[in-house]
């Protein structure tokens, strides 16, 4: 390698949602998104909607580009992403964009319903059967895939008439329906009061294992030629407690690294315990940016002073049983003479949830685990501080 010349690197992207460059330990995760995609190719619908939930950073919107990319690269699948937002949670959107007219004009044609088009957008006249109608005709030309990100935004009405939509299109044609969302998407639907959702296939998107996370490093870099030397690899993966977000901060950070030497060395390097010395501010500050947000919000919802006892509720273990947490919660309300029924503990343990400040997996039962890791102490940190 000559002096002064950079090779390329693994594109680590912390927070953007794209693919990593190396998609590490999800294969179980995978093999039922895989299974659901052959359905559909059989041409038949899949057996159950997919709900992926999980604290923020866990990769639950990178596990649904990498399926999206797996029908991209398929001859027989279409696949659609959406948000709430991106369609502002109105039915007539929701059409247009899983059946684009100037590609489906002809759907009409094929189904006795009001659908019309206007100005290249479907109105549907605010019928959900229409809607149901349209989605068959055109899953039976070419199977979808629909994946819903930030489920846990969806509104009331456009949230019922999607999955009963789904329930229909699903029996009648190759059609797959991916919601994924924060811990709080599971309150959503039950608020939806479309009790057949809990019979949707759900996935816990939460830490990876410690071999996961290994291999989320050493995968990308062993691929350009580079190792981890003594106890780098070690530190880095107790620093970032196998969160993929932060992974994800160690990759790009160390990158940088790697190539501000390289430009001075003209070699290739390993990563070693002084660089990770030296990347150890910037991944904190990165850390600490990505904390903010979400602390505030907790604040802005009033939420701080008790965020922070419960954080000194879990300050020995990274879980707690339902019970445990109630009363924390129900302790704390009495302190300062709020209501603490069942109802209010409740309220708290939803929104707390939808903030991925705590969680429960859903095959946890009765257990909540602590959410995005170390979280809980820049909250408890905070409170003192402003305390």
């Amino acid at each position: 390698m000559t002096h002064g010349h950079v090779a390329t690197y693994p594109k680590f992207k912390p927070g953007d949602g794209g693919t990593p460059p190396y998609l590490a330990g999800r294969k179980p995760e995978q093999q039922v998104l895989r299974d659901a995609l052959e359905s559909l190719r059989e041409g038949e619908g899949a057996s159950r909607n997919i709900i992926l939930t999980g604290p923020r950073g866990n990769g639950k919107t990178v596990l649904m580009r990498w399926l999206e990319n797996e029908c991209q690269h398929d001859d027989v699948l279409d696949t659609v992403w959406l948000t709430p937002a991106s369609i502002g949670n109105n039915l007539d959107e929701l059409a247009t964009r899983c059946a684009p007219p100037k590609k489906w004009a002809r759907l009409p044609d094929e189904i006795e319903s009001g659908i019309e088009i206007v100005k290249f957008k479907w109105r549907l006249h605010n019928a959900p059967g229409s809607l149901a109608d349209m989605l068959v005709a055109r899953c039976h030309q070419r199977p979808l895939v629909l994946l819903l990100d930030e489920a846990h935004t969806l509104n009331q009405e456009l949230g019922f008439t999607l999955l009963n939509v789904s329930q229909e299109v699903r029996a009648k044609a190759p059609f797959l329906l991916v919601l994924g969302g924060t811990p709080g998407l599971e309150q959503r639907l039950n608020d939806l009061d479309t009790s057949f959702w809990t019979r949707a296939k759900k996935l816990a998107i939460g830490l990876l294992d410690e071999n996961g996370a290994r291999a989320a490093l050493v995968e990308p870099f062993r691929q350009h030629g580079i190792s981890f030397q003594g106890d780098a690899l070690a530190r880095i993966i107790a620093d970032s407690q196998c969160y993929p977000y932060f992974l994800q901060c160690w990759g790009k950070v160390l990158t940088d690294c790697l190539t501000v030497r390289e430009q001075t060395a003209g070699q290739r390097l390993s990563v070693t315990s002084a660089m990770v010395d030296e990347a150890q501010a910037a991944v904190d500050t990165e850390r600490i940016g990505h904390y903010e947000p979400l602390r505030r919000r907790i604040d802005q919802a009033g939420l701080q002073s008790l965020a922070a006892g419960i954080a000194e509720a879990y300050a020995s273990t990274d879980r707690l049983h339902e019970t445990h947490l109630k009363e924390t919660i129900r302790t704390y309300l009495r302190h300062v003479s709020q209501a603490n029924d069942d109802l209010a503990i409740h309220t708290c343990m939803d929104q707390l949830a939808d903030f991925g400040y705590v969680w429960r997996p859903p095959a946890s039962n009765a257990v909540w685990h602590a959410g995005i890791p170390s979280l809980m102490k820049h909250v408890l940190d905070t409170e003192r501080y402003e305390g």
